[in-house]
């Protein structure tokens, strides 16, 4: 997907301005949708007034993701960027009566937003079910690190969010010690023990 109305293209190999959108790390895929890593660098000059630098990638029967930034320059020479990041599930299935990939679904991220950390999701439907799109970033060493994955939910985008209000409530009402595992509280029954043999017997 290439979409950004109103700005040039960053060349990757631009010899006096280092591009600035790094090496995507594929975390993980499945039939249900892929996770990935990148690492973004807000530039202090760029080629153009209003260019763009994208990276994207795309697994077979999973999810596609592109990285980007949109920079800027202000009138005092400076450059401002936002982060836009965008993602979409390949992978369908008949049998639930999906028809074709997912929407394409897109996050900004602010200059402002970009200066600190946070996290942002969307929704979008696919066919009776959803995709679920996250996003997380956070500063790392003058670098902006991002996380994005796109999964593919088998419920509605209301019953997805219902249902995780419900798990909510009930991890409120039943505070765990944080070494003990999530499971059922039960009694545990004595051991009996076993008769011991007669001597002579």
């Amino acid at each position: 997907m290439s979409d950004h109305p109103g700005f040039d293209y960053w060349e990757v190999n631009d010899a006096t301005h280092a591009f600035p959108v790094g090496q995507i790390d594929l975390r993980w895929s499945a039939e249900d949708g892929a996770g990935a890593d990148c690492d973004l660098t807000v530039p202090a000059a760029q080629p153009k007034a209003a260019t763009v630098a994208e990276r994207s990638i795309g697994v077979t029967d999973s999810a596609q993701l592109w990285f980007a930034l949109e920079c800027s320059t202000q009138a005092n020479g400076t450059v401002s960027c936002e982060g836009v990041i965008r993602g979409r599930h390949v992978h369908w299935w008949p049998e639930h009566n999906e028809s074709g990939p997912g929407a394409v679904q897109e996050i900004r991220v602010t200059a402002k937003e970009l200066k600190g950390g946070g996290h942002k999701e969307a929704f979008a439907d696919h066919g009776p079910h959803c995709d679920l799109f996250a996003v997380t970033w956070f500063q790392n060493q003058g670098k902006v690190s991002f996380s994005a994955a796109v999964t593919h939910w088998g419920m509605t985008i209301q019953a997805f969010k219902e249902m995780r209000e419900r798990n909510n409530r009930e991890a409120e009402r039943r505070p765990r010690d944080r070494w003990r595992p999530i499971v059922p509280d039960y009694d545990a029954p004595t051991p009996t023990p076993a008769p011991r043999p007669r001597p002579g017997t």
